[in-house]
């Protein structure tokens, strides 16, 4: 008995000398491992050589180099539909800006073949700075958990006087239609959170009203209720004829019982390909147009202004060396909107505590730090008894 305490106070004193030293002597070496850590975007840029102008064919591989390292990151931020459905914006606003948002870039070879020089480029873009750029043209959804999206929008074929739509008889686990897994994908491909309707129905009685095709706004409203959904979408995509596709669509605020936005767009059908895969490639382009227009209004009138600051203590647990704690405080510091400080308080039974200073709800940074795709590593959140919360690493 005698042993283990000894063993446990022994294993204690050496944690905190352990990193007491650590955290001075290693300081220098963690940051120069953190630059070459930086450099994840390996790209090669070329540049002609003209009348033996060897000099301004390096620049311009350099710049070009740069820009391709920028449509990279962007490629991977946004996705495949993210860079589709944005093009435009990509290229007229955000990539000509592109050497702003390098936060350092490293020349690791360089040759010359014939007329061309070609150098490989190693780079880091200003994530900070590119997710700021992204959001001013409304590209990047809002910290936090991501926005709850109820989907009640019908497929009607007034030719064939076809009707579908799910809430009719929400019981019958009715599949998805082409114009609700559009809508599905192109919202997921912005940051929402579309709810699965297939998954999750709520059990009860349901008025007369709620299962119309042409649901008001109150009932629509009921229906996000139910779900728990933050935002509720209604409206109809029609085929006409099988000559156009026409879309309207009604953006509602569940919790404040308010309209968002209304759109519509309508596009002929090419006549060209084959009769149903002409009507949903014309669909998924009419969605998409809408999809685009909607989503940062729907996002800019669900971000609720916050000033309040608070402050929460930390536990870290499981922390390896001071690289890693490092880390995660400049992930907190920079990759948490509304942290303003985060500042080593104490090394304590085998944690680290933090207090940190942010803007905001505590519910929803404890939510965020939880959630956060770019956390540095795998962690779980929990709330401690005695106050603040209690940050685990899990590797």
């Amino acid at each position: 008995m005698v042993q283990k305490i000894w063993g446990s106070f022994i294993a204690r004193v050496l944690f905190v000398l352990f990193f007491a030293i650590f955290s001075t002597s290693s300081l220098l070496s963690a940051e120069m491992s953190e630059k070459a850590d930086q450099e994840d975007i390996l790209v090669i840029g070329t540049g002609k050589i003209v009348d033996g102008n060897v000099a301004n064919a390096r620049r311009i591989a350099i710049s070009m180099a740069l820009v391709k390292g920028v449509e990279k990151y962007l490629a991977r931020r946004l996705g495949k539909q993210g860079m589709v459905n944005n093009f435009r914006k990509l290229i007229q606003e955000i990539i000509p800006r592109a050497r702003e948002a390098i936060a350092n870039f490293q020349i690791l070879a360089e040759e010359q073949i014939d007329k061309d020089y070609k150098i490989l480029v190693g780079l880091k873009v200003n994530e900070k700075m590119m997710e700021e750029e992204l959001r001013s043209v409304g590209l990047i959804l809002r910290e936090g958990p991501p926005i709850k999206i109820l989907f009640l929008v019908s497929q009607v074929e007034q030719q064939k006087e076809k009707f579908f739509y799910w809430w009719g008889d929400p019981a019958s686990d009715s599949p998805l239609t082409p114009a609700e897994i559009a809508l599905y994908r192109m919202f997921e491909e912005y940051g929402f959170s579309p709810l699965r309707r297939l998954l999750n129905v709520p059990e009860g009685d349901y008025s007369p009203e709620m299962k119309m095709l042409d649901l008001s706004d109150e009932d629509a409203i009921k229906w996000g209720m139910l779900f728990s959904a933050d935002v509720v979408i209604h409206g109809r995509c029609e085929i006409i004829e099988e000559k156009e596709v026409s879309i309207n669509l009604k953006i509602l605020d569940v919790k404040k019982n308010t309209i968002i936005a209304q759109d519509s767009q309508m596009e002929m059908i090419d006549e060209a390909m084959g009769s149903m895969e002409k009507i949903l490639q014309t669909m998924e382009t009419t969605i998409n147009k809408v999809v685009v227009r909607l989503s940062p209004i729907i996002i800019k009138a669900m971000e609720a202004p916050e000033t309040t600051t608070n402050q929460i203590e930390i536990a870290i647990k499981g922390i390896r060396n001071f690289k890693q704690f490092k880390q995660f405080k400049e992930f907190m510091e920079k990759g948490i909107w509304g942290v303003k400080s985060v500042k080593q308080t104490k090394v304590k039974d085998n944690s680290i505590y933090v207090l940190v200073e942010f803007i905001g709800d505590e519910s929803r940074f404890i939510e965020t730090l939880g959630s956060h795709q770019n956390l540095p590593f795998q962690v779980e959140v929990t709330r401690a008894a005695e106050g603040g919360i209690i940050v685990t690493v899990m590797e």
